[in-house]
């Protein structure tokens, strides 16, 4: 049966996994600052493998959970992860932007063509990433250190 978060009493609430844990990555950073792989946003876990996302939800690596090696073959690699969902009696609950424990991550296919879904979520991971620069690379350091990390554009001045 599926329940709305607001049919949930307090204890209840407290008993279900986070929907999405918090991992803050800190680097200490200067221009031109490159990662072998592209900034891990998301990572979303299976009893099996963990789904590597970019900031654009692309998945980007995919590792098996029991030999720690990543599976450059994986035909989720380049697949847009669309959300999750779990079937129940009445219905499919679908969470969005990023599944959450217990429901199944579903990815659109990199052509566009379909979707597919991975084995139950056991852990959604957002990391975030802290760079301490130094003041004398601030000037082109905002483009040179979030290129290739999936962000587009610059914050706005405060």
């Amino acid at each position: 049966m599926l329940h709305r978060v607001d049919e949930f009493d307090d204890k209840t609430q407290r008993s279900l996994p986070p929907f999405v844990e918090v991992e803050v990555v800190y680097q200490a950073a200067g221009p031109g600052v490159q990662s072998e792989h592209a900034w891990r946003a998301f990572e979303v876990w299976t009893k099996n493998r963990v789904y590597s996302c970019d900031w654009a939800m692309l998945c980007t690596r995919v590792v098996d959970r029991k030999t720690g090696k990543m599976d450059p073959k994986h035909s989720l690699l380049g697949a847009r992860l669309s959300g999750g969902q779990l079937q129940g009696e009445s219905g499919i609950e679908i969470s969005y932007p990023c599944p959450r424990p217990g429901y199944e991550a579903v990815f659109q296919s990199k052509h566009g063509r379909g979707y597919t879904t991975t084995s139950e979520v056991t852990r959604v991971v957002l990391r975030l990433r802290v760079l301490t620069v130094s003041n004398n690379d601030l000037v082109p350091a905002w483009d040179d250190l979030t290129s290739g990390s999936g962000l587009h554009s610059k914050p706005d001045a405060i």
